[in-house]
């Protein structure tokens, strides 16, 4: 099953009032063993004339901004109006396809809370779901690892992967985290995968 995780870096959690200025993506495939770091990734910086946010937020990102400023290479840089466009290219050149019905692509999302904070961001900000299908359909690491026995709420990225035994900490960079979402389902996802073909 292909999926793609993907994750973004903003200034902020209202998407009202703040930007987005990362966003990251990784094709995943649960019943492939290809290495996270080898699998196809998209990443791009998102330039503007002037962003705003949250102080906070601001302060997380100072290696984002400097690349931006000084346009680093060999980075990508794209506009909110060309996001959508370089997105598609991607997505179509790894395999996935048009809707019958609705014309756009169409492909199976994943990420921690990306429904209710990414989707919110990229609908805000590039109208993402008028061209593209992926809304009602998304792969959450955080319910895989939940516990009833001491939960009271999901738990975060950071304890997900404790739980799967994954060391390291959460980069809070946009192509890691995604690639981390991928790792998480992988972990949980791959042998159930497996058991059921071999039945």
């Amino acid at each position: 099953m292909k999926f793609v995780s993907i994750d973004i870096e903003t200034t902020g959690l209202d998407p009202e009032t703040c930007d987005i200025v990362e966003v990251g993506a990784v094709v995943g495939d649960l019943s492939s063993n290809t290495p996270v770091e080898e699998l196809p990734t998209f990443h791009c910086y998102i330039i503007k004339k002037s962003y705003s946010g949250d102080p906070y937020a601001l302060s997380m990102h100072p290696t984002i901004f400097r690349r931006i400023a000084n346009v680093e290479k060999p980075y990508r840089y794209i506009t909110p109006e060309n996001f959508n466009a370089h997105f598609e290219r991607f997505l179509v050149d790894n395999g996935f396809e048009y809707g019958e019905r609705s014309g756009k692509v169409t492909f199976t999302p994943a990420g921690k809370n990306f429904a209710a904070f990414d989707l919110q961001f990229l609908n805000k900000h590039f109208g993402f779901s008028k061209y593209f299908s992926s809304a009602h359909r998304v792969l959450d690491p955080a319910m895989l690892y939940f516990d009833l026995s001491v939960d009271t709420e999901l738990p975060n990225t950071a304890e997900c992967m404790k739980r799967a035994g994954m060391g390291g900490v959460v980069a809070h960079t946009a192509v890691e985290d995604a690639r981390v979402v991928v790792d998480l389902l992988r972990h949980k996802l791959s042998d159930k995968l497996l058991t059921v073909r071999q039945h």
